[in-house]
C-alpha cells in the first residue's frame, strides 16, 4: 500500500501565486492523500473547486482522497459556495 500523502490547508488561500495545494495534489496524484482544513479561516471558490475536482479524480482512479479535521469556518464555506458541510464527511456518498 502506498504512503498516504498529508497536506495541510493554511488560513487562506495565497494571494501572492499558485497557492501551495496545487503542487501537493500534483504531486500526490494515484496515491492516497489526507488534506487537513483545521486552520481554514475563509474558504474560497478556488480552493474549494482545486478539491471538489481532484476529489473526482482520487474517486476515478479509486484511490483513497480525504479532507480532515474540517473546520467549522471550512465547512461554512461549503454551504457559502453552494455544497452541504458535510460534503467530504466519509459518510457523504460520493
Amino acid at each position: 500500500m502506498p504512503d498516504i500523502n498529508f497536506h495541510a490547508l493554511g488560513p487562506s488561500r495565497a494571494r501572492s501565486g499558485e497557492d501551495p495545494l496545487v503542487s501537493f495534489l500534483l504531486n500526490a496524484r494515484k496515491s492516497p492523500v489526507t488534506v487537513s482544513a483545521r486552520d481554514v479561516s475563509r474558504l474560497d471558490s478556488h480552493r474549494l473547486q482545486l478539491l471538489l475536482v481532484a476529489q473526482k479524480q482520487w474517486v476515478m482512479d479509486d484511490v483513497s482522497f480525504e479532507v480532515t479535521d474540517m473546520s467549522p469556518t471550512f465547512r461554512e464555506g461549503l454551504e457559502r459556495l453552494g455544497l452541504p458541510a458535510a460534503h467530504f464527511d466519509r459518510e457523504m456518498p460520493q
